[in-house]
């Protein structure tokens, strides 16, 4: 394998050479290689959506899943899904980083590269906190931010029967529920409600400036989803923890930070992009080539 800088400032290119394939990658490399880069394209690589998925179950503890997504089963276990979420461009966010079930590792797969534009996004959170203003820090670090919003019943109770250990949906409503708020595991910054129509409305308290990286811990980094997308779900509504909306002032200058740091993935037909979800954001361009095909997976290290 060769391996070179993706950017001056953060990800790393990892080139497989002949006879080599995704096994030959271990377990801590890969860990090693997000603790100092934030993400990983690896490239040249033989691979299909069933390879991609032995990849993801082999370096991750548990797998996870976006409830409103494509499905891609193997052996009936979801293992990837398909990146469906319409043609509009997309604001960087951290996948889940707006919900108590945020996982570790963000997974993509380029089956088909786009011939133009499309491109997924990658911005270094650890990089646009050190290019922060003091003010700026001093400001976002005072205050957890807060996402409150509500989810229908057809996809909260999706996401319990894939991600609960009893693998299949409950009979009633009350037991479902009581299998999401089992899968907090004891959360104290969520609170989740059970609406008369059955969806459920939650609040996430999380801070917008994150050290807790397993791979590179107690490394600060902007990472959240204030800007992110909302597609199959209501638009959240993000306030500080005290209950005041975030200034648009402070977005605007927020976003030009992150823009100065934010670059093209540059897609090439079977690429795998592997990403640190508590380090680097990611977002899209705007798809002009509908051909674009590209998988996804989520998961926890």
């Amino acid at each position: 394998m060769q391996t070179a800088a993706h950017t001056r400032q953060a990800g790393l290119v990892v080139q497989g050479e002949a006879g080599e394939t995704l096994a030959s990658i271990g377990k801590a490399q890969l860990a090693g290689w997000l603790g100092a880069h934030g993400y990983v394209v690896l490239r040249g690589f033989p691979c299909d959506v069933p390879g991609f998925s032995d990849l993801v179950r082999a370096h991750s503890s548990r797998i996870s899943l976006d409830p409103a997504r494509q499905f891609h089963d193997q052996d009936g276990k979801v293992l990837a899904q398909k990146v469906d979420a319409g043609s509009d461009a997309i604001g960087l966010h951290c996948e889940n980083g707006n919900s108590p079930f945020w996982p570790d590792l963000c997974w993509f797969f380029c089956t088909q590269a786009p011939a133009v534009g499309s491109q997924t996004t990658v911005c270094d959170g650890a990089a646009v906190y050190r290019d922060l203003s003091p003010q700026m820090r001093t400001a976002l670090l005072g205050q957890d931010i807060v996402y409150t919003r509500s989810v229908g019943e057809a996809l909260w109770k999706n996401y319990v029967r894939h991600a609960s250990d009893a693998g299949q949906e409950a009979a009633d409503t009350r037991t479902c529920f009581e299998r999401l708020l089992a899968l907090l595991d004891g959360n104290v910054n969520t609170q989740i409600e059970l609406n008369a129509d059955h969806s459920v409305t939650y609040s996430f308290r999380t801070p917008s400036i994150l050290a807790r990286s397993p791979f590179s811990p107690g490394r600060p980094a902007f990472a959240n989803s204030i800007f992110g997308p909302s597609f199959n779900y209501e638009r959240p509504r993000i306030t500080f923890a005290d209950g005041t909306p975030l200034p648009e002032a402070m977005r605007a200058a927020l976003d030009a930070v992150c823009q100065r740091h934010t670059v093209d993935v540059g897609w090439r037909d079977n690429d795998i992009v592997v990403i640190d979800n508590a380090r680097v954001m990611h977002g899209r361009r705007r798809i002009e080539d509908t051909r674009r095909t590209i998988f996804n997976a989520l998961s926890y290290y």
